[in-house]
């Protein structure tokens, strides 16, 4: 398709999402991945997900507007944006968020870009807005915090424009438990897949609510680098226990792993349990929220992972690290932090071999444990189904 030159105010009408659409560099090499798996065949006789879909820039791609433009994904604490003018930013892939609560105390979500020029409007992660207003550090344009257009200076010849009319492009959010979620793919709400949303608060209210983990306190974030695609840190998580006993001994030592279950609770959410020794006793909750979501609730603690794609090669594993100051301490929880560090660099280590692994040409495909991994066949089964439903819906 050629793209012909537009004159005049004609270019200013192309909508956002025919201005960036997806567009695979080499489309007849995507649609034989695409084609090399199936969804429909049972964890007993699947093969694994191809090595494809863990090295090809073209999948990564898709992945962007397909999966993590289209779910409900971790976004921030409720406990960082508390009273009217808080605020917290991130980024995920290439979309900077803001959320923010506005002088009346509702929260919003919106993309911190300006609407002029697109300048990022605010630059620290978290912080307070005392003036009630938002003012883009380029040009002095000035929003209210609910995301409308307050005011634009030296306009006084401009044609076709109403000050009323704009506004930040707004990014769905929810809360649930602790934590805030959002969701790019806002359209007045009309195009989201709220099957996710329900998950998650499946989740909260089925194995997370009764250990009031909205009560412990946040202590810290570590963040790992990985030389792996992100999927290979979710199938790590998702092979229910399988790499314990053989990777984690430590961990190991602490979890019955006689007990240890995997329930598939959704397409888009399921939980490892089992109870816990030592400082983890009672017991233990390992829920995966898909894509991207990690929950660990163990005794007194809590951790989350939070898996960002950086490309097909690699990710950064946020760690966030919780702990109950009712029950326990601050330097037990320390102890207990180190001993997770331990487990992710073991973790680290498997993925990135994993990841060099599905390189060579010695692999393709494997084979699932039925017994264990049916919970990583499910996340793929989900996964691919949105490639191959946005990719024949969307690109052709």
């Amino acid at each position: 398709m050629s793209l012909h030159f537009l004159r005049s105010s004609s270019l200013l009408q192309i909508p956002r999402r025919f201005l960036k659409t997806y567009s695979p560099a080499n489309p007849n090499q995507l649609e034989r991945i695409l084609q090399s798996w199936s969804s429909k065949i049972p964890v007993e006789r699947a093969l694994t997900l191809p090595s494809g879909f863990y090295t090809s820039r073209d999948v990564f791609e898709l992945e962007r507007y397909a999966v993590f433009g289209q779910n409900w994904l971790y976004a921030g604490r409720k406990d960082q944006v508390d009273k009217s003018g808080d605020f917290l930013t991130d980024q995920f892939l290439s979309e900077p968020y803001l959320i923010n609560v506005d002088a009346s105390g509702n929260l919003h979500g919106h993309y911190n870009v300006c609407c002029h020029h697109g300048m990022r409007l605010l630059e620290k992660h978290q912080g307070h807005i005392d003036s009630n207003e938002i003012v883009c550090p380029y040009h002095g344009w000035v929003y209210e915090l609910s995301g409308r257009l307050k005011k634009a200076l030296r306009l006084k010849s401009i044609q076709e424009f109403k000050a009323s009319k704009i506004r930040l492009k707004p990014i769905a959010i929810e809360t649930i438990g602790p934590f805030i979620y959002l969701n790019f793919n806002f359209s007045n709400h009309t195009n989201i897949d709220d099957s996710g949303l329900s998950s998650i608060k499946q989740i909260h209210t089925k194995y997370l609510q009764s250990t009031n983990y909205d009560r412990l306190i946040f202590i810290t974030r570590e963040s790992y680098p990985i030389k792996c695609n992100w999927k290979i840190f979710v199938d790590n998580y998702l092979d229910g226990g399988y790499h314990v006993p053989y990777a984690h001994k430590q961990l190991h030592s602490i979890l019955n792993m006689t007990e240890y279950k995997v329930s598939i609770e959704s397409n888009k959410s399921s939980v490892q349990y089992c109870t816990g020794t030592q400082r983890t006793e009672g017991p233990v909750v390992f829920a995966y929220i898909y894509p991207n979501f990690m929950i660990n609730r163990y005794g007194p603690y809590m951790d989350t992972n939070i898996v960002v794609p950086i490309d097909e090669q690699n990710c950064i594993v946020h760690m966030d690290y919780y702990y109950d100051p009712q029950t326990t301490t601050q330097q037990l929880e320390e102890n207990e932090r180190n001993d997770s560090r331990r487990v992710q660099k073991e973790d680290i280590y498997l993925c990135e071999n994993v990841q060099l692994g599905l390189q060579s040409n010695a692999y393709d495909t494997g084979r699932y444990v039925p017994t264990v991994e049916h919970g990583m066949h499910s996340f793929h089964q989900t996964l691919f189904n949105e490639l191959e439903h946005y990719y024949h819906n969307y690109t052709k």
